[in-house]
Formats: structure tokens, sequence, C-alpha cells
């Protein structure tokens, strides 16, 4: 009976982990995610709520504007980030910041980029296209 219980209560406090973290990402500090983005990615991405003006890199805030926009969950853009820090294409560097530190970026990045308004990116307008005059139909050979 003890063993069962025992079992019982690790599955338990393993379930609260997975929720309490989101699913099984850790648990992030992202006041350190925000020091470490500014320290070692900003000199080359854009992303206003760090105050960085890299030029090199994406701009963030542009570049996830539509997808947050779109109604993608944080959880993905911490995923995106996490994998690109680690599996990233020159000239972006691999690995700048690892373990619970890119944790920690990546979850900075996915709670503040895309939502700032004062970005030079414009949304995508729905364009409705004007409408072709019959005679010119008419008159196409």
């Amino acid at each position: 009976m003890r063993g069962v219980r025992g079992a019982a209560v690790a599955l338990a406090s393993g379930v609260v982990m997975i929720v309490a973290t989101g699913c099984g990402q850790p648990a992030a500090d992202t006041a350190n995610g925000k020091k470490l983005f500014a320290a070692s990615c900003g000199g080359c991405h854009t992303l206003q709520d760090a105050g960085t003006k890299g030029r090199q890199g994406p701009n963030l805030d542009d570049a996830w504007r539509g997808s947050r926009q779109s109604g993608i969950p944080d959880s993905t853009f911490r995923g995106v980030v996490h994998r690109w820090i680690y599996e990233s294409q020159p000239p972006m560097p691999r690995e700048l910041v690892t373990g619970q530190d890119a944790h920690d970026v990546a979850a900075y990045v996915a709670e503040v980029a895309g939502k700032s308004q004062d970005s030079l990116a414009v949304p995508a307008q729905p364009q409705i296209p004007e409408a072709v005059p019959v005679d010119f139909i008419q008159n196409t050979p």
C-alpha cells in the first residue's frame, strides 16, 4: 500500500510540475531573459521591449506581429526561439545562451515580441481587387 501511495504522490507531483511550468517547459525568469537578450542577442535583433536596435538579424517585433495577431500562442513562440538558439544558421551563432538561460531568453521573447505598435512594418491589410470593366473583357483578343 505504501508503494502505491508513493507512486500516486510522485505522479501527482509530476502533473502539478508540468502544469505549473507550461506543459513541460521549465519555469522561466523573464527578467533574466530580458537582460540576457539585450546583452547577447540585441546587437543583431531589434526588440522594442528590450530597447535593442540590431540590424543584422530580423526585427522580432515585425517578424512576429502577424503570427501573434493570428492567435499563435506564446508557447509556440517560446519553442521557436528556444530551437533557434540551438539550431541557428550563420550568421547567427549557435548557443549564445544555454540551459536555463536559453529557456529564460525564449520565454522573454515569446512574452513581448510582436506586441509593439511602434514598428516600421505595417500589418497586411486585405486587398480587394478592382473590378475588371466588362468592355475590357469583351475587347480582349
